[in-house]
């Protein structure tokens, strides 16, 4: 599961530091940070052959209950109504400098970790989009993150992790063009020894 994550831009991804900036001074939301489900947040996809940065909600809408569908999992993502259009033709990237996870003692205590990759300040989450409509009649846009199983590294803390996708596989994953099938062999534990994480 990946339920909150950090984001903190510096001007060596000065687009996406830009673009952070815009958002918070636009939804009034500070972003900059840790993030948090509905956040408005940076998302990169691709139109027109071409990457794409721009802002979407975090989160599908759930329309059995209220709230929001923040994960979609990699097991079942291709078949399930409310992702396989979605993963067929709307992919998406979700930059981020670390995500959060808790350990859970027992029932009453945790501990939070902020799970980071090694030797990347900045990593991307493999995600969808897709586009709804609010309670005003307005339309936005709306991501969740895909999950999977966690790796050896950290299964002590949760046994699910986001899809990290490494330099190989962003271009893959975002080619509207790529094979669904080889798009799933993408979806798998990021490598084992190469993520690191900090009880904070």
């Amino acid at each position: 599961m990946c339920g909150r994550f950090l984001l903190i831009t510096d001007d060596d991804f000065r687009e996406i530091k830009n673009f952070v900036n815009e958002i918070s001074q636009k939804y009034r939301e500070e972003v900059n940070g840790e993030v948090f489900p509905t956040n408005n947040i940076p998302t990169i996809y691709c139109h027109n052959g071409r990457s794409v940065l721009s802002t979407a909600k975090w989160g599908f809408p759930n329309y059995k209950n209220s709230g929001v569908i923040i994960n979609a999992r990699a097991e079942s993502v291709a078949e399930k109504p409310m992702f396989k259009r979605s993963f067929a033709s709307k992919r998406c990237l979700v930059p981020a400098n670390g995500y959060y996870e808790w350990l859970a003692h027992d029932k009453k205590t945790k501990t939070k970790y902020l799970i980071r990759v090694k030797d990347k300040s900045l990593f991307y989450m493999a995600g969808l989009y897709n586009t709804f409509t609010d309670t005003g009649g307005n339309p936005y846009a709306a991501i969740v993150i895909i999950t999977t199983e966690a790796n050896s590294d950290i299964s002590f803390i949760h046994n699910r992790m986001p899809v990290i996708l490494n330099d190989e596989s962003i271009n893959v994953w975002m080619d509207a063009d790529s094979d669904l099938s080889t798009i799933q062999t993408l979806m798998r534990p990021f490598l084992h020894g190469k993520i690191s994480y900090t009880a904070v």
